[in-house]
């Protein structure tokens, strides 16, 4: 491989890299495991075979560094998001509400909002989920919080920037039918 072509490569993976980083840590979204695969495998053949004698040592140790920030933006948890979007889609079509609550039983049930003043106990309203298109009837709990109908709302954080982080799994005959993610 020429000089040049491993400097392309070497620059495209450190910024795929940044971009990487920039989502886990800093958008606290988190990214797929292929994406960090591709930019390791790219980290691989820019930077071996290493060119012989003291340039070994530096290339080797050069590319444990970038594995070892690679594992880390993967494995960390940077906020609680990565867990609660994890565990999320472990959650499939199919299964029961039983099995759902128990994959999402360390997490917060409900949407944390009061109801909206236009629904009641006969009357709903419908609530749109930006981005994704969906909507979602509306009820009101008898502790007067907004409900989706025929649906569980899983929340991880009260924490402002995560506070509506929401796992919507809707539910038909008590079997997941839909799983989606609402972020904040």
């Amino acid at each position: 491989m020429s000089t040049n072509l491993r400097i392309s490569l070497l620059t495209s993976a450190a910024l795929v890299l940044a971009l990487l980083a920039f989502c886990e840590v800093g958008m606290a979204y988190p990214a797929a495991w292929w994406l960090y695969l591709a930019v390791a495998i790219a980290f691989v053949a820019a930077l071996g075979p290493f060119a012989p004698g003291r340039f070994q040592r530096a290339g080797f140790a050069s590319m444990l560094a970038i594995f070892a920030v690679i594992l880390a933006l993967y494995f960390v948890p940077w906020t609680t998001r990565k867990a609660f979007l994890r565990d999320l889609a472990r959650v499939q079509v199919g299964m029961t509400e039983a099995e759902t609550r128990l994959i999402m039983s360390r997490y917060m049930e409900g949407s944390g909002w009061p109801a909206s003043p236009f629904d009641s106990p006969t009357n709903s309203s419908l609530l749109p989920i930006v981005g994704s298109g969906s909507q979602y009837s509306t009820k009101i709990s008898p502790e007067g919080q907004m409900v989706i109908r025929d649906s569980l709302v899983f929340r991880h954080s009260t924490d402002a920037a995560f506070n509506s982080d929401w796992g919507i799994v809707s539910l038909s005959s008590g079997k997941v039918v839909s799983v989606e993610f609402s972020p904040d």
